[in-house]
This record gives structure tokens, sequence and C-alpha cells, in this order.
């Protein structure tokens, strides 16, 4: 048994890789480069694979899992992999992030807002960067203070927006390949964290309630977010009720609605200052799930982290319960791996992580 988190668990968790479904989408991606036909498909079971990462695995696993895992992360070997991550001698995973490096990037970013826009936990998250056990060390040594790193000409909107970056990922300790990546996205409204929240009675009417945490990495104040809300089976008019944080006050705009369509504009007070997080909440009434309890959300900005949490009071047996995740070029991929549901009393609650 290792001594301390195997490699294996930290490499996982850096590249936001250690969800089931999330890991079995990539090794099989990575089967497919060795040998399609052979070990596509063969990922362990989710209770191996938590065996594994546990550090309690005796040996190595089978070899042709340790091939793929090989392929998955180049330039390490199996035993590599199950061995314990020890921090190196001189130090070098614990150096912050290149500050320069994140203004340059947030400076291009702000000049052409969209004109290179990443692949979110692509490349970034590819780079070496700390374990959690090493989080705190690393984020303590972020200088606190822009002058440390900045020129005298730096402009007051880049200089804005990166100071308060290197406060976000200090307070959220985040590693320097994803505050590298939220550089990269300077120009736009980064979504950090957004949770959804579906309560459905018993007759199927519904509550759904949004919670938008945004990161503001544009050069303009955010005083205005643009909505809409689809629903298969509507109960009436669609009720849209804001629900305001201590720190800004939200008022719901309608723009445009049919039968079961509302477009509407939350307005913010005072506005999400460029390099500010602010949220953003409001709940929906009038929609019905009755028969196929169908539902979709479109996420029209870079998603951090999605929590869709879905509650059936006095829903009957659960049959079958599918999410698909498609996306902006037409591609489909399975992301059923991600629920979990369970009972709550004498009635059926299904509920849903993703």
């Amino acid at each position: 048994m290792a001594a301390g988190p195997i490699q294996l668990k930290l490499l996982l968790q850096q590249r936001h890789l250690q969800t089931y479904g999330t890991f079995r989408r990539e090794y099989d991606k990575a089967a497919r480069a060795i040998d399609e036909d052979e070990l596509v498909g063969t990922a362990p079971s989710r209770a191996q694979l938590y065996r594994w990462l546990s550090g309690d695995l005796k040996g190595l696993p089978y070899p042709h899992h340790c091939r793929v895992l090989e392929k998955m992360f180049p330039g390490r070997t199996a035993a590599q992999l199950f061995g314990p991550c020890e921090p190196p001698a001189n130090g070098a995973e614990h150096q912050p992030a290149d500050i320069g490096h994140l203004f340059e990037l947030i400076a291009a970013g702000l000049s052409e807002p969209g004109a290179a826009p990443p692949v979110w936990g692509a490349d970034g998250s590819e780079r070496q960067a700390p374990g959690d056990q090493f989080a705190e060390a690393n984020q303590a040594a972020v200088p606190a203070a822009v002058s440390s790193h900045a020129g005298p000409g730096i402009g007051s909107e880049l200089k804005e927006v990166g100071q308060r970056l290197l406060t976000v990922g200090k307070a959220r300790r985040l590693p320097p390949s994803e505050l590298e990546q939220l550089a990269r996205l300077a120009g736009t409204i980064v979504e950090l964290d957004l949770k959804i929240d579906i309560d459905i009675a018993s007759d199927g009417q519904a509550i759904l309630t949004y919670r938008h945490e945004l990161l503001n990495m544009s050069g303009k104040p955010l005083t205005k977010m643009a909505r809409e809300l689809w629903f298969e089976h509507p109960a009436g008019p669609l009720a849209i009720t804001p629900a305001s944080e201590a720190d800004h006050r939200v008022v719901i705009q309608r723009v445009h609605e049919t039968g079961n369509l509302v477009k509407f504009a939350c307005q913010v007070s005072p506005p999400i200052r460029p390099g500010e997080v602010g949220v953003v909440g409001y709940a929906c009434e009038g929609a019905r799930f009755l028969d196929d309890h169908y539902w979709r959300e479109a996420l029209r900005r870079y998603t951090r982290h999605l929590t869709i949490r879905l509650r059936h009071r006095g829903g009957g047996q659960l049959t079958v319960c599918t999410a698909v995740e498609e996306h902006a070029d037409g591609s489909e991929n399975s992301a059923t791996e991600e629920l979990m549901w369970r009972l709550r009393g004498r009635r059926r609650s299904d509920h849903a992580d993703a």
C-alpha cells in the first residue's frame, strides 16, 4: 500500500478526470489509440477504480490496464503511476504561477476578446500542477500586490482584472494550470459555478432555482445577463422571480415569450466589475413535468463546474434516467455515468449531480 496519495490520483485530479464517467471516456480514448478492437470498453469498474485510487492495490493492475494508463500519461510507467507522490527535493512543483505570463494572456484577451478561445480543460490542465496537499503552500507564494510583477505602463483595466484573478486563485487554492486557463479566457464572462435545483411536486408542477457564480474576465462591468428558459409542458405563464444576494441586486426584464418559452435579462446592480466574482440567482415557476420528463439546458459561456439536483416528490418507480451532453459541433456524449439517485422516506426521490 502506498504511503501517501498515489501519482495516478493526483494526476486525475489535476486533469479533472476523477469522476468515473470522465475517467472511462478518457480511458477508452487512449485504448482506441492503442488497439480499437481489443482494449476499448475494458476500463475498470467504478469500485475497482476507487480501489486503485485508495492506494490499497497490491502490485499492479492487469497488463492491459497498465498499457492504457501509460498511454493516458505519456512518460510515466505504471509503477510510477501507482507509486506514492512525493514532493520533489528542489521544490520545482511548488513554484507559483508565472505572473508575468498570466498578465500577457489577460492583456491579449482584453485587446481581442474571443480571438482564440481555448478548449476548457485542455493544454493548461496538462501542465504540472500541485496536488491538493501542496495547494496551500503553493498559493501562499502568489504575490498579493500587482506592483511586484507589473510594469509601470500597465493599464488600470489590466491591473484590476489581473489583481482580482490572483485573489480568486488564492482564495480558491487554484493550481497554476487553472489560473492560466482563466487568464486565457480574458475578454469573456466565466461561469465559475452553476447550480440548478429542480423540485417537482407530485402533480408535476416544478420550481427551478438557478444560481450563477460569475467571474467577469472582460474589461467592462457586467450590468445584464441574457437568459432563456424552455419547457415541453408549460402550466401557464412562466414566472421568473429574482433572488438577490448580499452584494448584488437582480431585477428581471422580460424580453420575449411564447407559450413554453421565455427570454429575459437579469439586470445586476451594482454591476459586477472587471475581475470581480458576483452571483446572479432567480427561480422559475409555471412548468410541468408529465410523461417523459424531458428537459435541456444550454450553456452559453465557459462553465467550470455544473451541478444539477433534481427532486421528484411522490414519483413512481424509477425505470430509466439518462443525460446527454451535446456540443456546439453537433456531437454528443453520454453523461449518464455522472448521475446518482436515492430514496427518501416512502417516496421516490431522483437526485442527480452532473
